[in-house]
């Protein structure tokens, strides 16, 4: 079983959440275009948008630095989506039942949920290691391609 420290995959998951931050709001605004439609037609309280990315951001950040040590990414990345969904629909419910509604069947917030999978698994899969490779040269602490 192979160690990696702990500080590494979580400052790579850091990393990729906010890439996944930056991907959902580009991805919204590719579907409000396409669908002629705004993200939230009812109104919302002021903090619920940012509160909910927060959280959704936090959860994705946890899913990608705990399933990089996992033996799959299936797991991590069906949790990524389903604690992204949840989180968005859950925040929405602290507006209104009828915000709730909306975004329950919301296709940003199912695209959001894709992305997060999508984050997770190839967070896993661009850090893993084929069985039986070396880890990389540690700079200047190991021995040297030149020495």
């Amino acid at each position: 079983m192979e160690h990696r420290p702990p500080r590494r995959s979580l400052l790579v998951a850091l990393f990729v959440a906010v890439t996944w931050a930056a991907s959902s709001f580009a991805v919204a605004g590719i579907l409000a275009v396409i669908l002629d439609r705004d993200p939230v037609q009812t109104p919302a309280p002021v903090y619920a948008g940012p509160l909910a990315v927060v959280l959704a951001g936090v959860a994705v950040w946890l899913a990608a630095g705990l399933t990089t040590r996992s033996r799959t990414p299936w797991f991590g990345a069906l949790a990524a989506a389903a604690s992204v969904y949840l989180v968005l629909v859950g925040v929405a419910l602290l507006g209104s039942f009828r915000l709730f509604a909306e975004q329950a069947a919301s296709p940003f917030v199912i695209a959001a949920s894709i992305l997060a999978a999508i984050a997770v698994a190839g967070t896993w899969f661009a850090i893993r290691r084929p069985p039986g490779a070396s880890p990389p040269n540690a700079g200047l602490s190991g021995p040297t391609p030149y020495s």
